[in-house]
């Protein structure tokens, strides 16, 4: 006589995950744009400021799974090197970022397991 039991409900579990994908994308998008906001911001306070048209570009875009940061005045590059701006106001903001894209994920996996019972 053999005894099993179903660990994990495998076929649940999996349909779940399916329907996730676009909540997953759209998490995932939210957070980049709100860590974008931030970069951008902090850009806006660290560039050197003679005429204050390279601080008023600055801005941000969201791409599928990706954000960018930065602008599109042609001194801009040489500012950059002389006053980094773009680089700091990532770096200074690393830990911020992080912790956004984590809750992010964090939270699109628990509502994904939401409801989950048949465990064991």
């Amino acid at each position: 006589m053999q005894i099993k039991t179903e660990i994990i409900n495998g076929k649940e579990l999996a349909a779940r995950f399916r329907s996730a994908g676009k909540m997953v994308v759209d998490k995932i998008d939210k957070a980049l744009y709100k860590a974008a906001l931030i970069v951008e911001r902090s850009a806006k306070l660290l560039v050197h400021v003679d005429t204050g048209r390279c601080r008023a570009s600055i801005t941000h875009r969201l791409i599928p799974a990706n954000a960018e940061v930065g602008t599109r005045v042609s001194y801009a590059p040489a500012l950059e090197k002389r006053y980094p701006f773009l680089k700091p106001a990532l770096d200074n903001n690393e830990m911020e970022i992080k912790r956004i894209l984590h809750k992010g994920l964090t939270d699109t996996l628990a509502a994904t397991f939401k409801g989950f019972t048949k465990i064991f």
